[in-house]
């Protein structure tokens, strides 16, 4: 029988008198839980107590007949021979058991979910520090060559107007903005071509062609306008936007075969997802970036940059009234681009002083 009779830790103390606990050690017998300490013994009747977990996670039992407490951190209390002889405490026991395992497993799921949140962000990082690696090795000729797959991809998109001669004043903006350019990044060479759409828009693709859509031009009132979709878009070409988003399409192949030091095989198996550079998504921290390095492209070209942010409010008027297909969404028009540009502008030590661009009449 003494096989049976585990001895536990633990401290004893009266309720309301919890300073001035006794440590001692504990058993469970066939009716009693005796707890010796220095003092002396206390027997507590079973029947009489009632089992809990108070809120360290420890184990307690009181007896509301003599108001003493038992506490102890020893589960294995809860599978006590004698203790689960007593109906009331082995359903209290039973209860807390079950609400230890709840505990347990959501401390798992929790641990779980944030190993793989961890990963992922990892993972995102090795993908983005990928996609920046390899944007950076791509030579600008083969940028050019993915442009003109994309181009020979979708012919039924790529309908050049070669008829509207507005396209002369579009060219005129993109070599005034091109030769302000960094020294850096002046190894695009820029190409501009108008599209017969009815939509209030613009995108660039790698290598630097620039695609303007006749609804823009049908819309826009002033040559500044056009003049900051232009710097924009000549922003994700130098930066490398629409290239960096293609590579990080490809997720953990492309990382493989750059850790193999394959990137001319990456920057091949590139050219299959082309149609991610057709559909013109960016994040919102990829526009901003676009924004302001735009904004300092028209500012070097001497260019009032405030049409930028006058052609997202002229955007925002033409969706009201236009439906644009999605894949033309490149650039939603918000209110926190234009407050960011407006911020730009009031921070500038420059206010005056730009060049008197050309009047513009809307017409073809």
């Amino acid at each position: 029988m003494s096989a049976l009779l585990v001895i536990y830790d633990g401290f004893a103390f009266l309720e309301g008198e919890e300073e001035q606990a006794l440590p001692g050690r504990f058993r469970f017998t066939f009716g009693d839980l005796q707890f010796e300490h220095a003092s002396g013994t206390l027997e507590l009747p079973l029947s009489r107590l009632i089992l809990d977990q108070n809120s360290a996670g420890n184990l307690v039992f009181h007896d509301a007949g003599t108001g003493w407490w038992i506490e102890s951190a020893d589960g294995r209390i809860l599978n006590d021979v004698f203790l689960l002889r007593q109906a009331h405490l082995r359903a209290q026991a039973r209860e807390l058991r079950e609400r230890r395992e709840g505990n347990r497993s959501l401390k798992y799921a929790l641990i779980f979910l944030a190993g793989f949140v961890g990963f992922f962000f990892i993972g995102w990082l090795l993908v983005k520090a990928a996609a920046n690696s390899l944007a950076n090795h791509a030579p600008v000729a083969w940028e050019e060559h993915l442009t003109d797959k994309v181009i020979a991809e979708h012919p039924k998109l790529f309908i050049i107007d070669t008829n509207d001669a507005r396209i002369g004043v579009v060219a005129q903006l993109v070599a005034r903005l091109a030769a302000a350019l960094p020294p850096a990044e002046r190894r695009y060479q820029f190409q501009a071509a108008l599209i017969d759409r009815p939509v209030v828009n613009a995108f660039a693709l790698p290598g630097g062609r620039i695609f303007v859509f006749t609804g823009l031009l049908d819309r826009v009132q002033k040559p500044e306008e056009l003049a900051g979709v232009l710097a924009h878009e000549m922003a994700h070409v130098t930066q490398r936007h629409g290239l960096r988003k293609l590579i990080a399409g490809g997720g953990p192949y492309y990382i493989l075969r750059l850790f193999v030091s394959d990137q001319q095989g990456v920057l091949s198996a590139i050219s299959a997802g082309s149609q991610l550079l057709v559909n013109q998504y960016y994040s919102r921290d990829v526009e901003h970036e676009a924004d302001t390095i735009g904004w300092h492209y028209l500012m070097a070209a001497n260019i009032d940059p405030r049409g930028l942010a006058d052609f997202f409010r002229l955007q925002t008027e033409g969706e009201a009234a236009t439906t644009i297909p999605e894949m033309f969404r490149s650039h939603p028009a918000t209110s926190e681009r234009i407050a960011s540009l407006n911020r730009l502008w009031e921070k500038s030590e420059r206010k005056s002083g730009f060049v008197q661009l050309p009047a513009w009449n809307g017409k073809s």
